[in-house]
């Protein structure tokens, strides 16, 4: 298996990113490949049916879609994205990964899939993420 690349420290990361900590996001996997977060269900990330908030889902996807991207050492906002919810839960914890579909000079796509502890798809997404940089080196 060849040697996953990755220019991010995940526990740094973590610490600069407070939406990630306030939805209780934790990075399992950082690679320019294909990268993983996950999630454990809070109340507090449930909609009035008792179900993942759909915007919840969508940012687990849009945060490792960008880990993904960045994880090259640049720096990359969110230029687009298409997002198809499959499925849902109420409980327990969900996975999201991106997973590289072609790295750019400027644009690069990265697939996004939120899957239940039983691997059941919740979310598909697509998104096109936009280079505005080079990371800044120490």
């Amino acid at each position: 298996m060849a040697e996953e690349k990755n220019c991010i420290n995940a526990d740094e990361y973590l610490a600069n990113n407070p939406f990630m900590r306030h939805n209780h996001m934790k990075i399992e996997r950082i690679s320019t490949e294909c990268s993983e977060i996950s999630m454990k269900v809070h109340p507090d990330g449930l909609n009035i049916m008792g179900m993942i908030h759909g915007g919840l889902l969508y940012s687990l996807a849009d945060v490792v879609t960008g880990l993904t991207a960045r994880a090259d050492g640049r720096k990359y906002v969110t230029q687009s994205a298409h997002v198809n919810f499959i499925g849902n839960v109420s409980q327990g914890r969900v996975t999201a990964r991106g997973i590289l579909v072609r790295r750019g000079r400027v644009i690069t796509i990265v697939r996004g899939e939120v899957i239940d502890e039983n691997g059941k798809l919740l979310a598909d997404v697509t998104a096109d993420m936009f280079c505005v940089g080079q990371e800044k080196s120490d």
